[in-house]
């Protein structure tokens, strides 16, 4: 009797183990995606786009309904209605003069009333939507270091203006081994609040240039990853391809924090070490191959529909020439509002890297050229 009570409670005690085992373990919410692609092509009425290279920069009205972006020959801020897939206007602006942004538009933000904060390398300010000048942001900042402030290129290379608080977050670029800031800029008052975000320093870790020299030319190599710097529900969120990790900043308190993700099925950080200086381009283009081929996290996005942050990666294995085709993997994250991870999974057949790509009710966007026409991929995937 005691035997057989003593069974019963051993029995008892594994089932309600078992329980809780099965009740913590995380789900995997993309492990049986499935997607579907249709192509749709934008109504240009009599007019037709020139966009030879790809849109280029975009943005986005709050509630995605318009597609913003910039012909450049001429320099045209062109609108597309997203939900009824026609263009909406064009509106010239000027390269010179008192209302001038320069030759090339490096990046721009769209504000909730249809200000635009653009960059050029040149030129930094807020434009009304009729091309003319309300702000400039290009000022130098009080309170660092001297050269530094009066140095447009590395100050503000990595910037990203806050409408809601009229304010510029840069990552200002520091060569070598400095330490890696995040600068918090009031146009305005020219002050300046500095943020260490240390795990940054994964980009310069994993870039590198070579010159080679033929005849009187020098053709500059280079590979390198990207960073992102992007507003998403709220925050800005700053993150790099080689790490899951990233920091969020809270731009009602200006503090920022690191969240370090842990996926299941991939890495999380590279575990690879290139070169510092090259003797050949031998050498030099297999550590570019090494760090393409790593799984290269791209920018975190915020679906409204879903509730979640999505965020792709990549990888990408060159050919054995430069003759050959690339091929490449394509992956997909979900996170919570906390960034707790809720699924990660390879999205099987896709078979070419999404291009001008965004989300929009859910859906993955990706510009495709049809027939000299704008048309985009779009994705939807179930899960």
């Amino acid at each position: 009797m005691k035997k057989l009570l003593a069974i019963s409670l051993l029995a008892l005690i594994a089932s309600c183990d078992g329980k809780d085992s099965e009740s913590t373990e995380t789900k995997n919410i993309l492990e049986n995606l499935t997607y579907s692609v249709d192509t749709v092509i934008v109504d240009a009425g009599d007019d037709f786009f020139v966009i030879p290279y790809g849109l280029g920069r975009t943005g986005f009205t709050q509630d995605k309904g318009r597609l913003v972006f910039f012909e450049n020959d001429p320099l045209k801020l062109t609108q597309v209605d997203l939900n009824e897939l026609k263009l909406i206007s064009k509106t010239e602006f000027q390269k010179e003069g008192p209302n001038g942004i320069g030759p090339y538009i490096s990046d721009f933000q769209i504000g909730p009333n249809d200000e635009l904060a653009i960059q050029s390398y040149v030129s930094y300010a807020k434009f009304n939507i009729a091309g003319e000048i309300t702000e400039n942001l290009k000022v130098v900042p009080e309170g660092i270091d001297s050269e530094l402030a009066n140095d447009y290129q590395k100050l503000y290379q990595r910037a990203v203006y806050d409408f809601q608080k009229n304010q510029i977050y840069t990552q200002p670029y520091r060569e070598g081994n400095a330490e890696k800031e995040l600068f918090i800029i009031v146009p305005q008052s020219k002050k300046v609040t500095s943020l260490p975000i240390p795990e940054m320093k994964s980009v310069s870790d994993f870039s590198r240039t070579y010159l080679t020299k033929s005849g009187e030319n020098t053709m500059i190599n280079f590979f390198g990853v990207s960073d992102f710097i992007e507003k998403e529900n709220g925050f800005v969120l700053i993150s790099a391809a080689p790490m899951s990790g990233f920091y969020r900043l809270d731009p009602a308190k200006d503090s920022v924090e690191f969240i370090d993700i842990q996926h299941q099925t991939v890495p999380n950080e590279w575990n690879i070490t290139v070169m510092k200086e090259y003797n050949d381009e031998a050498t030099f283009q297999e550590d570019s191959r090494k760090v393409y081929k790593q799984l290269n996290y791209m920018a975190i996005k915020w679906d409204e529909t879903r509730e979640m942050y999505l965020r792709l990666g990549l990888k990408t294995y060159f050919g054995e020439s430069r003759e050959d085709p690339s091929t490449f993997e394509v992956y997909l994250f979900a996170y919570d509002e906390d960034f707790n991870v809720l699924g990660e999974t390879k999205i099987e057949g896709i078979e070419a890297v999404p291009s001008g790509y965004f989300w929009k009710d859910g859906k993955l966007w990706s510009s495709v050229n049809v027939a000299d026409e704008l048309g985009f991929a779009v994705f939807t995937f179930d899960f």
